[in-house]
């Protein structure tokens, strides 16, 4: 089985950074690593824009200083793409999304997308889904395909489709944090490229997002 596996850390800021815009379609790039059979792990979020996810000229600076970023921490790679439009519909990869996809795998041949499905999530938020997420991969000349969707790695060029985990497998938790991270209003402190762009002074990168999710539980003093 070929897998994406992502840290909770990530989908937070994924669901922070759609949480602070709920009327906005936002996006932004997925770090991690990949391994030579095709397995995919997202270690962190970095987050772009809010209000267009046109091919724009700051889409393309926050490529550039996303791939910088990379070469000098070290570490992690850019591995994939991520992508909540604003309409409550079923998560999809749209034509537009599509082509930041496509610029996103030059960086990485292995990389995925993940979207945030709006409907999923409102059944997520009453515990009647596990996963609002919909995974999809780059199926050889075929282009973007929902993972599990029909592509099979026999058929020509095709690439095996990947399997969307959590690490540790706790969507319960991750469940709960959210619910935590959204009561504190901790998503209000995840800043994208964008916001960046317009005051210099606000973490992009939020190398600190992690240190403040240590999330007061309901009854303790904050």
């Amino acid at each position: 089985m070929v897998a994406c596996t992502v840290d909770q850390v990530a989908f937070l800021k994924v669901l922070a950074h759609a949480a602070k815009f709920p009327s906005n379609s936002i996006n932004g790039i997925l770090l991690g690593n990949c391994s030579e059979g095709g397995n995919v792990e997202i270690h962190d979020a970095i987050p772009l824009c809010h209000t267009t996810l046109t091919l724009a000229p700051a889409l393309e600076i926050g490529l550039a200083q996303v791939e910088s970023y990379t070469h000098i921490a070290g570490g992690f790679k850019i591995v994939g793409y991520y992508q909540s439009d604003a309409r409550f519909g079923p998560g999809d990869l749209s034509p537009l999304g599509r082509k930041i996809a496509d610029k996103v795998s030059e960086h990485q041949s292995d990389a995925v997308v993940i979207v945030l499905d709006n409907k999923r999530l409102e059944q997520f938020c009453k515990a009647q889904a596990d996963n609002p997420f919909e995974l999809f991969h780059r199926d050889g000349t075929k282009g973007w395909k929902r993972s599990g969707s029909g592509s099979s790695a026999a058929d020509s060029g095709a690439t095996a489709p990947k399997v969307l985990q959590l690490k540790g497998n706790d969507w319960k938790q991750l469940r709960e944090e959210f619910f935590t991270m959204f009561k504190q209003l901790k998503h209000r402190t995840l800043y994208d490229f964008e916001e960046h762009l317009d005051d210099p002074a606000k973490d992009w990168l939020n190398r600190n997002f992690s240190a403040a999710l240590k999330f007061v539980l309901p009854g303790n003093a904050l």
